[in-house]
């Protein structure tokens, strides 16, 4: 009986490590098919948010003070990161202009589930793997950062694949996989919705002077997207310091809270439909 309970909630924990990455594959598939302007180079709007899941992941995994427990919930919903970086790559590959200027780094974000999904029993060996994930991903976001504002810098970009937003979302990401896990770093969890705090920070400022530059080119550029947004971003930011100041017992690791803030940080890309 105990077995077929564990295997039920570990099949729903699959589920729930599923969700946010086969929603961010059909977001970003769905906005490049009906809104993107035709044959133009597809930049995936949530690349560096996974990259940026792997990047703490990492430092979780080699300096988190987590017993074998902890460290074997965690890499099991870490390696459904490779969904998203799998469907990524074909859909990159196969669906968009033959010119992709990210097509090594979504190589490399295939690599990293594949480092996950290594169950190394030995020490050396896990350490070996941690370090090849950070390394993998502190590369593949300075490529990414290097095409995103050297290769093809556009005014357009700034919207579709926010640099802050993407951080934000990462943060969340990160913060939702440890919920998942039943991580008890709950100083990380509260380090983790600070980052998120002042990227969402970061993130006004940026739409703001994006908004404001693309008033100047197009001044009948429509406020609603932008006013929705902001609105949206308000939520997370309320949702993020209920998280954080909440005053019950592990209010911190709360999944309805972590759940929405990452949903609506998912939203993100809808402000370039206007």
């Amino acid at each position: 009986m105990s077995h077929e309970h564990e295997s039920e909630k570990k099949l729903e924990t699959a589920v729930h490590a599923l969700l946010p990455m086969l929603g961010m594959l059909f977001v970003q598939m769905c906005l490049n098919y009906y809104f993107a302007p035709q044959n133009m180079i597809f930049i995936s709007p949530y690349l560096l948010s996974f990259l940026v899941v792997s990047i703490v992941m990492s430092v979780v995994l080699w300096k988190g003070q987590i017993c074998p427990g902890q460290r074997g919930r965690l890499t099991f919903v870490l390696k459904f990161l490779a969904v998203f970086a799998l469907g990524n790559l074909a859909y990159s590959y196969g669906f968009t202009p033959k010119h992709i200027p990210l097509l090594l780094v979504a190589v490399m974000a295939v690599l990293l589930p594949i480092l996950y999904w290594q169950d190394a029993d030995e020490d050396n060996l896990y350490q070996t793997m941690i370090y090849c994930s950070f390394g993998v991903a502190v590369v593949a976001i300075l490529q990414y950062l290097a095409v995103y504002w050297w290769e093809i810098p556009s005014l357009l970009n700034g919207l579709r694949a926010n640099n802050f937003a993407q951080l934000q979302l990462g943060l969340l990401l990160s913060g939702w996989y440890l919920m998942l896990a039943n991580s008890r770093l709950e100083g990380f969890f509260k380090l983790l919705i600070q980052l998120a705090i002042l990227a969402l920070v970061m993130n006004y400022i940026w739409t703001v002077f994006v908004l404001y530059q693309q008033v100047q080119i197009m001044p009948e550029t429509s406020f609603v997207p932008f006013i929705l947004y902001f609105m949206v971003q308000f939520a997370i930011l309320a949702i993020l310091a209920w998280l954080l100041l909440g005053k019950k017992e592990k209010q911190i690791k709360n999944p309805v809270g972590w759940s929405a803030a990452t949903f609506l940080a998912m939203l993100y890309p809808l402000v370039s439909i206007g």
